[in-house]
């Protein structure tokens, strides 16, 4: 089993993490409910219908709520540990809200995780796995330091409007099922989804245009994934194709750089900028992708300096690899320095000479 820690009450960013399509990994099919170290799972086809039916009117609720942008109903059918804590969740939701003028709502999948038998103060993850009857496929759940209690995991979908979205939540029953995680993320980019990106990215592995097939996969992984701490034998499939296909830069690191293991670009004046994330994110109106960097920046550097150096390791980016050309509408450059906000720089790929 993969295993991707995340806490509970941890809330993910909105331009990362996205959604899982029903049809590749979390199809409603019966399941048995197996145990993993002490919990166990079991999907929505194996609920009893009154639990199912309660749980779903949940997701519902909290979905209409996130919608409507209604943060004090949410907070009152919050958890403690998270509502005690409520400001990072009030902002994702209001700028959610936002994003789904228009859509219709609709539960779409339910995952009941009963970690019952764990024991307090466990800070292990709660491991559920969830598989498919007949089949070799599973969903998977690692979620760290996981109290014991009685959870579920409901998605919510929202489309009809602009751009489809995924409404994902943690619920526990805390005399009575209350949020204790919100997993909002689109499920397209530049007006495609998961699995056209997956696609995608297998036509650029055979054109033998790595860096585009590499960061392909990622943007597949980040629109099929409902939260960070969820996957299943499909997504683990996908992550399997893109190591194996990672440019040779990524030899060392095939899950791409890191602040441990930055990919090094020389700039024209001979500087090192350490890049410790390479990826995309859908330009507002989603009818383009932005190649997004991020460099530990040079903490004694002053702005122009930052600037200028930003611009040349763009540059010796493309020039070497010039298929990043075809993929992108602009690039943003991020220098981040501890403790301070980031310099940013936006330029257009048609603009770099």
């Amino acid at each position: 089993m993969k295993r991707i820690g995340n806490s509970i009450g941890t809330f993910v960013g909105l331009d990362r993490k996205r959604a899982l399509p029903v049809a590749i990994a979390l199809a409603l099919l019966p399941v048995v409910a197996v145990p993993v170290c002490a919990q166990t799972c079991t999907t929505q086809a194996a609920l009893q219908p009154s639990l199912r039916d309660t749980l779903a009117g949940a997701a519902q609720t909290l979905g209409s709520a996130v919608k409507a942008g209604d943060t004090a109903s949410l907070k009152a059918a919050t958890i403690a540990e998270v509502a005690n804590n409520f400001a990072p969740t009030e902002y994702l939701v209001r700028t959610t809200s936002a994003k789904l003028i228009g859509d219709t709502l609709s539960v779409t999948q339910i995952y009941a995780l009963d970690a019952t038998a764990r024991k307090s103060g466990d800070t292990s993850d709660a491991d559920f796995s969830c598989p498919l009857k007949g089949t070799t496929s599973e969903t998977d759940f690692s979620i760290a330091a996981l109290p014991p209690g009685r959870y579920a995991f409901a998605m919510v979908e929202a489309a009809g409007g602009e751009r489809p979205w995924l409404l994902s939540f943690l619920l526990q029953d805390a005399g009575g099922w209350k949020m204790a995680g919100f997993y909002p993320h689109p499920r397209s980019a530049a007006g495609h989804d998961g699995l056209w990106y997956w696609a995608a990215a297998r036509d650029h592995v055979k054109a033998k245009q790595p860096w585009l097939a590499w960061l392909y996969f990622s943007q597949a992984d980040e629109l099929l994934r409902p939260a960070s701490f969820v996957t299943s034998t499909q997504l683990d499939r996908l992550r399997s194709e893109q190591r194996t296909a990672a440019p040779s830069e990524f030899a060392e690191f095939a899950d791409g750089p890191s602040s441990r293991t930055p990919l090094v670009v020389k700039t024209a004046d001979g500087a090192e900028l350490r890049f410790t994330s390479i990826g995309s994110e859908s330009a507002t109106d989603d009818k383009s992708l932005h190649l997004v960097l991020h460099y530990a920046a040079d903490t004694s550097a002053n702005g122009e300096v930052l600037r200028v150096r930003s611009e040349s390791a763009v540059k010796s980016l493309i020039d070497a690899h010039p298929e990043l050309r075809q993929g992108y509408s602009a690039v943003l450059v991020f220098g981040d320095i501890p403790q301070q906000n980031p310099s940013i720089l936006s330029l257009d790929m048609d603009k770099i000479p």
